[in-house]
């Protein structure tokens, strides 16, 4: 019997050889071995080494094996060793392993609320403010627990999240907008015990009885794409050891992360992303964060109070401006539609 093994990017070593065993292409991409006995072609197998030689911070080599007529491939991947990111925990209360990042314009009156929503249930948590609201307006917030970044004016939502997540230096971030206000149900010790213990990235929460998951279906090929929003009840799974918990694509705008593997994702700026910007940021992170959404974790939406007259000019985008904003989002994730509905007729699909 004979047992070929070939590699595009590493070598192979015999480090132990068995009797009655014929080895040949030692310290080369390719390796044969060959024998009569199915066990001692097991037994040399445990004694043969993969080298990676052409260097990659990140790669698959997929290996070729050849066994009689039998052919397989075995997936290599080399990587750098990484490096774990550490944090300092402090005593381990929220105020220590949590910053709150909020986006702002013009609507200062709900601004104060939510900052003091935050100081009434989470005393001493740092707060970063991201505010695109112009100078002739601007108002600071900045106090001892409160950054208060002014941006340029009407730079937007997305670019001030970006602002807001690359000044943070805890583990995890919770991120909320200027209307939203946290309350003794918000339970953030959950959100934080719960990616502690699990290897998600993302927990969303909900606004008052709302919880709103969403999960998507990627269908197509490298060049052509469809993404398909899945009906209710919008998640996959509840998540095994933390009920009212589940797995899902995408959260409201209101939900706890993992600082570094958001970073990783970011927020994209684009003007187009200004006025309106929610969904881009889940299609982008689809296969790389691993999201879910609480059931038990709700904030308040505080939606009265007066707001600058010119609110809505800038914050409603008109037709004309939702269409550039579609148009872009399909190109952005390299989509050629976007459906809200789950198909399930075979002449749709095609």
């Amino acid at each position: 019997m004979k047992f070929q093994i070939n590699a595009t990017r590493g070598v192979f070593h015999l480090i132990g050889h068995v009797h009655d065993v014929d080895v040949t292409g030692n310290g080369s991409k390719t390796i044969t071995v060959s024998t009569y006995s199915p066990s001692l072609l097991n037994l040399q197998l445990k004694y043969i080494a993969y080298e990676n030689t052409l260097f990659d911070a990140s790669t698959v080599d997929p290996v070729k094996i050849q066994f009689m007529e039998f052919t397989a491939t075995m997936p290599i991947h080399i990587q750098h060793v990484q490096l774990p990111w550490l944090f300092d925990e402090g005593t381990g209360k929220i105020k220590d392993r949590v910053t709150v990042v909020l986006k702002t314009f013009l609507r200062y009156n709900l601004l104060k609320n939510a900052i003091q929503s935050v100081n009434d249930v989470y005393p001493g948590t740092r707060i970063v403010v991201a505010d695109d609201t112009p100078d002739h307006l601007f108002n600071s917030f900045q106090s001892s627990n409160v950054d208060h970044y002014k941006m340029p004016a009407y730079k937007g939502y997305f670019a001030g999240r970006n602002l807001g997540l690359s000044q943070v230096w805890t583990e995890y971030f919770f991120y909320m907008d200027d209307d939203m206000v946290i309350t003794k149900f918000t339970k953030m010790d959950l959100l934080v015990s719960f990616l502690d213990s699990t290897n998600f990235h993302l927990v969303g929460v909900g606004i008052q009885d709302r919880l709103s998951p969403t999960t998507y279906l990627a269908l197509g090929n490298k060049t052509h794409r469809c993404i398909i929003q899945k009906p209710d009840p919008g998640y996959y799974y509840e998540i095994r050891g933390f009920p009212g918990i589940y797995a899902n694509d995408a959260v409201l705008n209101i939900f706890l992360a993992s600082t570094n593997d958001a970073k990783a994702v970011g927020f994209d700026p684009h003007p187009l992303l200004a006025r309106i910007g929610h969904n881009a940021f889940f299609l982008s992170a689809l296969g790389r964060l691993r999201v879910a959404a609480c059931s038990l974790c709700t904030v308040r939406h505080y939606k009265r109070g007066p707001v600058a007259a010119n609110y809505s000019t800038y914050r409603r985008p008109n037709k004309s401006f939702k269409a550039k904003l579609h148009h872009y989002n399909l190109y952005m994730h390299n989509i050629n539609c976007l459906k809200t509905q789950w198909v399930t007729n075979k002449t749709q699909k095609q």
